[in-house]
């Protein structure tokens, strides 16, 4: 699954001392004479996503966070292969994309073990939930079923193939129609979404009992 609606984007601030260092990286961008210790150097991508939007228009942005998605799907099937799978086990990785003037988005790297050292109260804030979201994922409680397509900030995005957003088989041939379930940068009401979730699994269990 791809933590759809919770990211955070870094941005780049001016004066930095070395122009060809990894901007993304608290550490750098903290030096800067611009840099705030208490708002931090990063957004939510919702609102990166609307900004963006303003500049551009919402059909670029889709075009860009689509190009987000497959890069997101493309890297991992490009090392399928050799990724360790196994069912008592899970992995959590970290994307960091650059994007250019041309909105067209760069993969800079995939980190194993993204740090979960908050730098600010809003990055504090979507950490919390990420590692709730991702403990509700792994499911200790047998709780879900597996076929959910979305769990909190979660979004099920490939599963044996791409999954549509739309309930029901979809049909690959043409992909003319076909919405890939995910809702990066999107407004995600996480917790009504996760009530709703598990009193329908709930009436469920009850109803089969």
């Amino acid at each position: 699954m791809a933590q759809g609606s919770s990211f955070l984007f870094a941005l780049v601030l001016d004066h930095q001392p070395h122009p060809d260092v990894h901007l993304t990286n608290v550490a750098v961008q903290k030096t800067s004479p611009d840099y705030h210790p208490k708002k931090g150097c990063k957004w939510m991508l919702q609102r990166f996503r609307q900004y963006l939007a303003s500049k551009h228009g919402p059909e670029a942005v889709e075009t860009l966070f689509s190009d987000m998605d497959n890069i997101f799907v493309r890297s991992l099937q490009s090392v399928q292969k050799v990724i360790i799978s196994d069912k008592h086990c899970f992995e959590l990785y970290g994307y960091d994309i650059l994007i250019d003037q041309n909105l067209k988005p760069w993969l800079l790297e995939v980190n194993a073990s993204p740090s979960l050292t908050a730098s600010s109260q809003e990055d504090y804030e979507l950490k919390t939930c990420l590692l709730e979201d991702t403990l509700h994922v792994v499911d200790m409680e047998a709780r879900l079923t597996g076929r959910e397509k979305r769990v909190g900030g979660f979004d099920l995005m490939w599963n044996d193939g791409p999954v549509s957003r739309e309930e029901g088989a979809p049909d690959l041939s043409g992909m003319g129609n076909f919405v890939t379930n995910t809702h990066l940068g999107c407004v995600n009401d996480r917790n009504n979404q996760l009530r709703q979730l598990f009193r329908s699994l709930q009436s469920q269990k009850k109803a089969s009992s």
